[in-house]
Order: structure tokens, then sequence, then C-alpha cells
């Protein structure tokens, strides 16, 4: 029973704040005005929906996930280069 009480004890000093370290790179770039404004909808419907704040970034990082993923050619190119 000590060793489940002192086991206890050891989590509950464990902080609850987990921290996911990624590392970054800042690109600069040109979009349409049409599609900015179509960015900033999607941000606010985002932000809405899921009741946090979604920044461009979030956007960009995402968008850009799902091409690398679904662009079945450039996933046979990337295994040879």
């Amino acid at each position: 029973i000590n060793e489940t009480k002192q086991s206890l004890d050891a989590k509950n000093e464990m902080p609850i704040l987990q921290l996911n370290r990624l590392s970054y790179a800042k690109i600069n770039g040109k979009i349409l005005e049409a599609t900015n404004a179509k960015l900033d909808k999607y941000i606010a419907y985002a932000t809405e929906r899921m009741k946090t704040e979604i920044t461009s970034g979030d956007v960009i990082e995402h968008g850009l996930k799902l091409l690398f993923d679904r662009d079945t050619g450039f996933k046979d190119w990337l295994k040879k280069n």
C-alpha cells in the first residue's frame, strides 16, 4: 500500500503542463488578394468552430501537409530524391 501511495505522490509532483516543442521555419510569399480574403474567412470560421485561436500559419501548415500527403506523384518523387 505504501508503494502505491508513493507512486501516486510522485505522479502528483509532476506538472500537468505538457509542451510540444517544434522547430519552425519562417517563410515569405505572395498570394492573390482573393485567396487572402478566403484565408481570413477560413481563419474566422475555424477559430469559431474550434473555440481556439487559429493563425494563418496553422492553416498553411495543415494545407501543405494535405498537399504533400495526397500528391502521389510527389510522394514517388520524394522517395527517389
